[in-house]
């Protein structure tokens, strides 16, 4: 049997819902909640089982169906979301009457409570149409993750005109909408918060040093900056790389504005191109590239990189000569595995050993590390980190038994970790 189904938003609930319904005769009417006014209708499951809800229209029996949507569009009720897949499905023939948006004052991001979508901390966030507790507490947490502790939370049940203050332990009724309202915590963990800022340091009235700064005269504070959440990183620190990764950020969106006042590119586009780069550059995940290993996979990383040069770029161009030798070292040898030429060949190992062992020659010493690099690449092993390590291992070496007194020896130790005993002579 055909079922037709006609959708009628009834809006709050606080006026009549059957005023721009206007069921016929021939319609049996329908909704998953209860809807004030309405004790006739016909009770639905709750979303979103698709196969329940079939069930439920094939028991009405009926060839025409009114179904009340609560609220004022799709995105305020999930029943709609399942009456689209069934008439995707063919099951159903559906027909979804005026829909409107709600009344909010202020800049605000809203959405679906059955979409994934990210809450906007320096505006309001309403999220329409949560359909259980389950949904509420997941939506709640993001909007904590997003806003901070001192988030402002509010629910607004479909059939009442206020918002009132969320209260975990009490019941709900459903659908219902939570919106987040700004703080002054939430402003400050707003990406825009932060180009507000660097707009008003460089614009009237601004800081004179801000003002001052070029491209060229910020280069080594990034330089600074990013050493410094390196060494955030290998201390482990939540706390300092949270505040070290903020002043990395600073500088890059200080070279956006300076870029946006002179014409030349501004925040939106630094974030256009990484993304496309970044979904152009994984076609196994964004595409229907498969792939079987890692080699395959930096293999097609180095494909897709020639034919953005135009294909005639090779292995080692856009290594910048500014990286220290190590790192440049590190990244060469992966460019030319990648290509097909593996620096770590077995006929270089002896003179590398020789070469090491000897140390009396500048350039063998140096193709010694190129073959040590090669290595290490193939081993998956960042020469130039391992390095880093092994020099922060002898400064805890070293003060740890300064302290003490004693004169050292090398010896393998974990960083961070300093010895618990003398070395012995």
């Amino acid at each position: 049997m055909s079922v037709a189904v006609r959708v009628a938003f009834v809006g709050d609930g606080t006026g009549n819902p059957l005023a721009g319904a206007a069921p016929t005769p021939s319609e049996t009417v329908a909704s998953w909640t209860a809807i004030p006014g309405v004790s006739s209708a016909a009770r639905m499951p709750a979303p979103s089982n698709v196969n329940a809800w079939a069930r439920a229209l094939a028991d009405l029996a009926a060839t025409h169906i009114l179904y009340l949507a609560p609220g004022l569009g799709s995105d305020d009720d999930p029943g709609v979301a399942v009456l689209r897949k069934l008439a995707d499905q063919g099951t159903i023939s559906l027909t979804v009457g005026p829909e409107s948006a709600p009344a909010i004052e202020g800049p605000a991001v809203t959405g679906s409570a059955a979409m994934d979508w990210r809450p906007a901390p320096g505006m309001q966030s309403l999220v329409r149409g949560i359909a259980d507790d389950r949904q509420l507490h997941a939506w709640r947490r993001r909007l904590l993750a997003a806003y901070g502790s001192e988030a402002v939370i509010e629910i607004r049940p479909w059939s009442s005109a206020r918002w009132r203050l969320v209260k975990t332990a009490e019941s709900q009724s459903f659908p219902a909408s939570l919106r987040a309202l700004p703080t002054e915590q939430s402003r400050l963990r707003d990406t825009n918060t932060l180009l507000d800022i660097a707009r008003r340091l460089r614009g009237p009235g601004g800081c004179p040093w801000d003002k001052s700064q070029t491209h060229a005269s910020l280069r080594p504070y990034l330089v600074e900056e990013a050493h410094e959440a390196l060494v955030a990183i290998e201390q482990k620190n939540d706390r300092a790389m949270t505040d070290e990764f903020g002043d990395v950020l600073l500088n890059l969106v200080l070279h956006a504005e300076i870029a946006r006042q002179r014409g030349g590119f501004d925040w939106p586009d630094v974030i256009a191109a990484i993304n496309a780069k970044m979904i152009r550059r994984h076609p196994h995940v964004f595409g229907d590239v498969p792939f079987e290993e890692l080699e395959d996979l930096g293999k097609s990383w180095a494909q897709i990189k020639a034919a953005e040069h135009g294909g005639e770029s090779g292995p080692l161009d856009g290594l910048p000569n500014s990286l220290p030798s190590l790192a440049f070292a590190h990244s060469a040898v992966r460019a030319l595995r990648r290509a097909g030429d593996r620096q770590d060949s077995a006929d270089l190992q002896a003179e590398t050993v020789a070469a090491l062992i000897s140390g009396d020659d500048a350039e063998s010493l140096g193709d010694a590390l190129l073959w040590v690099a090669g290595r290490a690449e193939v081993a998956d092993i960042n020469l130039d980190m391992a390095l880093r390590d092994a020099n922060a291992r002898l400064r805890n070496r070293w003060s740890s038994n300064h302290a003490r007194g004693q004169a050292g020896q090398f010896a393998r130790e974990p960083i961070g970790e300093t010895r618990t005993e003398g070395l012995r002579a």
